[in-house]
């Protein structure tokens, strides 16, 4: 997925109206070769105006709806729009991608508002977990979890999908997304909550068979983090990257390596090493 440019300041998730599961008709409604007309159509049966791509084993859809989002003292968030248009377009995307013959591995959202210009919020889904949820498989916080949430904003604008989407996405692309955000999660419950540490939004990247996590913390006080917080930190980091790799049967990579900038620390562990952390 092409970088944006600088992240938007606030982005809360409330209690959004996206439909996690969607029902599922036998045998192959909405042919691979009409895919993106199919797609488009309903959407407009929904009165919705978007426009699609689909590159490889990625299907991505631009609506732009009024509401979507608010723009106030310099900070864009959610707008009262934003619950409609979210779950319209999600909808529409599992009935089609459920009753497909299409070989669609990820979905990509893109959702904008005429009056905020040159602002994005990007919602990017695994099939599989779609279909995983619709099976009662998954529940509906692990499948929250397991969405990619981002609100951003571009300086050249409008922003078209052939930019945004310029290829497939790719597995460890996404598991690295995901991972990034709940290891900021899993370190605010860990260390936050308790006053011991600061957390900001992690860092992310796949290069060479290894996954590299940056954990921002950073300490409360002026002190620095003694060393029962970072083993915590790491623990509870490598124990949430356990679990989720697991959980996906992702064995493409050979390590994992977690960065720590404020103490200037990092461990490796071996891709063979991580079954005991889960």
């Amino acid at each position: 997925m092409h970088p944006l440019s600088r992240s938007v300041l606030r982005f809360e998730i409330l209690s959004l109206g996206i439909l996690l599961l969607a029902g599922c008709g036998g045998g192959v409604t909405y042919k691979k070769d009409r895919l993106v007309e199919s797609l488009q159509e309903v959407l407009a049966s929904e009165q919705l105006r978007g426009s699609v791509r689909f590159v490889d084993h990625t299907l991505a859809v631009h609506v732009e709806y009024p509401g979507t989002l608010v723009q106030s003292e310099g900070q864009i968030g959610i707008g009262p729009g934003f619950e409609e248009v979210s779950r319209k377009t999600t909808q529409s995307l599992h009935r089609v991608l459920l009753s497909s013959d299409a070989p669609v591995q990820f979905y990509v959202v893109l959702l904008s508002d005429p009056a905020v210009k040159g602002a994005y919020l990007t919602i990017v889904r695994y099939v599989d977990d779609i279909r995983r949820a619709n099976a009662n498989m998954l529940d509906t916080p692990e499948m929250l979890a397991r969405t990619i949430f981002d609100l951003n904003v571009v300086e050249a604008s409008p922003l078209t999908l052939e930019q945004y989407v310029p290829r497939d996405i790719r597995m460890e692309e996404f598991l690295s997304w995901q991972l990034s955000r709940r290891i900021q999660t899993t370190l605010i419950e860990a260390l936050q909550n308790a006053g011991i540490a600061e957390v900001g939004r992690c860092g992310a990247e796949f290069h060479d068979g290894e996954f590299a996590f940056t954990l921002n913390v950073v300490p409360s006080g002026e002190k620095a983090l003694d060393e029962d917080s970072v083993r915590r930190a790491f623990q509870a980091s490598t124990k949430i990257i356990a679990k989720v790799l697991s959980s996906y049967r992702f064995n493409s990579f050979e390590s994992v390596r977690l960065i720590l900038p404020a103490m200037g620390r990092n461990v490796v562990v071996p891709k063979t090493s991580l079954e005991i952390f889960r």
